[in-house]
């Protein structure tokens, strides 16, 4: 497991929203069939998730913590540089990962960002690997991004922790489909918050 470093946050267990996802039971279901699944997760180190998925899948899980990664450089005013660190941030051999947890990560990506880091996840996939991810939610400026902690099958639990300020990119269905060329859209659902939850699979 691997992570970038990150400032203290409070404990899993402190407050947050539960969410109940339709899609989530998609990816575990998907993952369950694979031998010794691999799962990269782009987030933060969430012990809950960790130990949810060592426990239900038995998977190697690398967890990138992309979010410290990208927060480092807007602090550092380098957002520009950015593209580049995510096209080769990931050193995984290609098709050699069976899912990828992509939280809400996308939505602070500008597009060469998020065209970099997209190219870099589907090289990285197996066939028949999947990439969860929610996506879109309403335009304006972030100013924290969310903590998913794994509570159940169905179940997350959503906690907000400050970042440096930055727009929320929005990309519709067709963007989706383009950013992840490769990709087959396995289950998509609107949620209330007007956020796409999306699970996408390489074809075989």
């Amino acid at each position: 497991m691997s992570a970038a470093a990150t400032p203290a946050e409070p404990p899993e267990s402190s407050g947050g929203v539960a969410l109940t996802s339709k899609v989530f039971p998609r990816l575990l279901s998907t993952l369950a069939h694979a031998p010794s699944p691999v799962l990269i997760d782009v987030g933060p180190v969430v012990g809950a998730n960790v130990s949810f998925f060592g426990e239900q899948l038995a998977c190697k899980i690398f967890v990138e913590d992309l979010f410290a990664e990208r927060e480092a450089y807007a602090r550092r005013g380098a957002l520009d540089a950015l593209p580049d660190a995510l096209a080769t941030r990931l050193g995984h051999d290609p098709d050699s990962v069976d899912g990828v947890l992509c939280w809400d990560f996308f939505e602070y990506l500008d597009k060469p960002s998020a065209q970099a880091l997209a190219v870099s996840l589907v090289r990285v996939l197996r066939p028949g690997g999947v990439v969860h991810g929610f996506f879109g939610g309403p335009p304006g400026t972030l100013t924290s991004y969310t903590r998913y902690a794994v509570e159940g099958s169905g179940t997350l639990r959503l906690r907000q922790v400050p970042t440096t300020p930055t727009p929320r990119y929005v990309r519709v269905v067709r963007d989706l489909n383009r950013l992840f060329e490769g990709l087959v859209t396995v289950e998509s659902v609107l949620l209330k918050n007007n956020t796409r939850e999306t699970l996408f699979r390489k074809a075989t």
